[in-house]
């Protein structure tokens, strides 16, 4: 039974052909995505994704800000983990990573597990205490005692052993931000060149994610496909029956509430299509 299901499978993805995992619409040249072995998206679809992640970095003061929002954010996150006593219920310290990191409040991840049945990771000062110790070779409790803001990076935490009034003049958010900046904008620009370059080949029909059904863009309905290949058959196809219409995939009954507008002769063929129950 096993071997014949998987033979089963190898004849239905032998026809699939290999397609853009955003559009579904053409086959990848692999101008931009040839770095990604994750994703497998068409140039166009890649460098929308490129310009819509460029947009939130199109002003440098807006970045910055950002930045140090959440550098300050950060910063009160681990006062409030370095003053937690525990809960007064089991005594643990360990604290629902996302109750603190999102909404800054200290809950008891052990409890809180008990109690939903589901939590996220558990967080402690003792732990990011020894994760800073190892990674940075600095001391989180020192730091947030004696300073108001806690080191940008790894380069900024040697600085900082370096010299202990860094963080006094620290430039090294400026600095990180300018890079970042500098670096997603600059891609963008490399991505509009390669762009040019493109050899994408686009379906001539509408394609889609399941081997058996889609659904009508209008009534939501579903419509079989033509399977192995995922594409929408001609009968659904609203340019096949010669209307210039938003939608790409209409079932019968849509297609006849828009039958005026089709040619004499797709009309006449529309027709038949209904008559012998094919749409």
């Amino acid at each position: 039974m096993s071997q014949s299901w998987k033979k089963l499978n190898q004849e239905k993805t032998l026809f699939r052909s290999y397609y853009c995992a955003g559009c579904k619409q053409r086959k990848p040249c692999g101008k931009l995505t040839d770095w990604d072995f994750t994703k497998n998206y068409c140039c166009s679809c890649a460098y929308q994704s490129e310009q819509a992640k460029a947009e939130e970095y199109s002003d440098y003061q807006q970045v910055y800000q950002r930045k140090l929002l959440v550098s300050k954010a950060e910063y009160k996150q681990y006062e409030l983990l370095k003053n937690y006593q525990g809960c007064k219920q089991c005594g643990s310290l360990a604290v629902d990573a996302y109750s603190l990191y999102e909404e800054n409040k200290l809950v008891c991840q052990p409890c809180l597990m008990r109690k939903e049945g589901s939590a996220s990771g558990a967080i402690s000062f003792l732990e990011q205490s020894k994760w800073y110790q190892k990674r940075w070779g600095i001391n989180l409790k020192e730091c947030l005692e004696n300073f108001l803001r806690l080191p940008v990076n790894a380069e900024c935490a040697i600085k900082w052993l370096k010299d202990s009034n860094h963080l006094g003049s620290c430039q090294c958010l400026e600095i990180e931000v300018q890079k970042h900046y500098s670096l997603i904008n600059d891609n963008l620009k490399r991505s509009w060149e390669k762009l040019k370059e493109c050899k994408c080949v686009k379906s001539e029909k509408v394609r889609v994610d399941n081997d058996y059904y889609a659904w009508c863009e209008k009534c939501e309905r579903s419509i079989n496909v033509a399977s192995k290949k995922r594409v929408i058959k001609n009968r659904n196809d609203p340019k096949f029956w010669g209307l210039n219409v938003k939608e790409r995939v209409l079932c019968g009954n849509c297609l006849e509430s828009k039958k005026e507008n089709m040619p004499s002769l797709r009309k006449a063929e529309f027709n038949r299509y209904r008559k012998v129950k094919r749409l």
